[in-house]
């Protein structure tokens, strides 16, 4: 090899050299600042901890998911304030009266009295909407200026600590009905009325739902603490006239009725108590027949048993009694029977009639539920008004009235108690409007056992009378005056029932009536 040739391969070799050192320091760096840890929740290699004495892997400790944050929904925060009363003793105002001149006489007739609340229509007889909206509200269309100012009645009724309720009209809307006939319902294709030229919208839509419970919001955005519905029914005698008029049935179409799943749980555990009972008979029925063909076939024996003594005779004799006494247990198994087939419980079902009454029950119930649900934000009390009657009956098949179901879903029951809206002998009362206190009494002492039934009973406040009944004709009625009035708040405050409603359609109260006849609540 030439000089130049080692020479070439020296640097061959150098180079080859660098090279190797160069790829060496590459990789050892490497090995020490590009290795990532692996995320603990990742890391699936088995240590000697995760191993039990077996050697065998143990399965991770799943744990528990955390459980959501669920957040209330915010409380209405009300421009005014009003506390809530001793016990709320209040008179009717139309929204003529609330918002004319008139407003200022029922401030006085409250500020000299005992009274301190007023319930005040917002959404009136007739559909209105009392108070005026904004041009942008969906609902300005049905709103009037009755009440031309609501915040300035809303700030009076706080100066002078007046409790202020909002009455909202519900299902007897004419307005609505004529402006949407899809809502109400339909004769000969034209909306029913009824013989004072009333129309309802229909409790099955849940949009007619919707409608009211969104003007029960404005009343409480406004001020009002307490939203109280009425005429939260269907029509009077709908019962009679259900298959002759056209109407949705909404998501009830189809639907089984709640009392019919609430019949059918019960017949589940009934007839499971039943067949138990009548096994337990047959068994014990079978094994007497046992024991009486046994004895029957001794005594048999024994009778033809031609060597019998003396004391085999006497032997025989208790053998017969034995056999008799067998004989009357089995009977008496036998008529235990006969009785319990008389109770064997029968499955429920409904006919279309049934179930047609008891959807009726479930929409206007659903209804209360729905709007007390709705309502939860505004710091608001919900009531109802309802038929005095229903609290003394199951339920108001027409109406949809059931007065448990709906007490179940207010703060507040206002039971319309009137003495002249009660047939004659009601309670046993011949002529009821004749015997305010009577009538009062014996209906609060009814209606005090049926919310004791009720787990979470409501406040009892009903409407009693401020007005004479002439329409109930001479010998029927009688002329109304202060102490009639003051007999009907007796008979409820000895009940122990402290707050009403006094009801005058013309807001014109009797004078001088003293509404604590018994004094304050004590």
């Amino acid at each position: 090899m030439t000089r130049n040739g080692r020479k070439n391969l020296s640097i061959v070799l150098y180079i080859v050299l660098i090279a190797v050192l160069l790829i060496g320091c590459s990789d050892g760096a490497k090995g020490t600042t590009n290795i990532e840890p692996k995320p603990a929740e990742q890391d699936n290699d088995v240590t000697a901890s995760d191993v039990n004495t077996d050697g065998q892997a143990i399965e991770p400790v799943p744990q528990p998911e955390p459980e959501p944050v669920i957040e209330e929904q915010p409380k209405f925060v009300s421009p005014y304030n009003f506390e809530y009363p001793d016990a709320v003793r209040g008179i009717y105002l139309t929204s003529h009266s609330a918002g004319g001149s008139r407003f200022n006489t029922l401030v006085d007739l409250i500020n000299t009295t005992d009274l301190n609340a007023m319930v005040i229509d917002i959404k009136d007889d007739h559909g209105y909407i009392t108070f005026p909206l904004d041009e942008s509200s969906p609902y300005h269309v049905y709103s009037k200026k009755n009440i031309a100012d609501i915040h300035a009645l809303m700030k009076s009724m706080e100066e002078n600590k007046i409790y202020p309720i909002a009455r909202i009209v519900v299902f007897k809307d004419t307005v609505a009905s004529e402006a949407k006939p899809e809502w109400s319902f339909l004769d000969n294709g034209k909306v029913w009325h009824n013989n004072r030229e009333e129309s309802f919208v229909n409790p099955f839509l849940k949009e007619v739902w919707e409608y009211n419970v969104e003007i029960a919001k404005l009343a409480a955005e406004v001020g009002f603490k307490e939203i109280q519905f009425d005429y939260v029914r269907f029509p009077e005698g709908f019962e009679n006239r259900d298959e002759k008029l056209k109407y949705s049935l909404g998501e009830y179409e189809g639907k089984k009725p709640a009392k019919l799943y609430e019949l059918e749980e019960a017949y589940k555990t009934d007839i499971v108590v039943y067949e138990k009972n009548m096994n337990k008979l047959v068994e014990q029925r079978e094994a007497k027949q046992v024991e009486v063909n046994a004895k029957e076939n001794a005594v048999a024996n024994q009778a033809t048993d031609s060597s019998a003594t003396t004391n085999q005779a006497s032997t025989d004799s208790v053998a017969a009694e034995q056999l008799k006494a067998f004989k009357q247990e089995l009977a008496d198994i036998d008529k235990q029977i006969k009785e319990l087939e008389k109770k064997q419980p029968v499955e429920p079902n409904y006919t279309p009639k049934e179930t047609a009454v008891q959807l009726r029950v479930d929409a206007i119930t659903d209804f209360v539920a729905y709007a007390k649900e709705e309502l939860k934000g505004y710091d608001v009390d919900v009531s109802v008004d309802i038929f005095g009657y229903t609290a003394t009956i199951s339920e108001a098949p027409g109406i949809g009235q059931n007065f448990s179901k709906i007490s179940n879903n207010v703060d507040v029951i206002c039971s319309m108690i009137y003495p002249s809206h009660w047939g004659f002998n009601y309670f046993g009362i011949p002529k009821p409007d004749l015997e305010p206190y009577r009538l009062v009494k014996e209906y609060i002492t009814k209606e005090s056992e049926v919310l004791a039934g009720l787990d979470n009973p409501p406040v009892s406040r009903p409407w009693i009378q401020d007005f004479t009944a002439p329409w109930l004709k001479p010998g029927n009625y009688k002329q109304y005056g202060k102490q009639d009035i003051e007999d009907q708040i007796k008979a409820l405050n000895e009940s122990g029932v402290w707050e009403y409603l006094i009801w005058n359609a013309g807001n014109k109260y009797t004078p001088g009536v003293n509404y604590l006849p018994i004094g304050a609540r004590q």
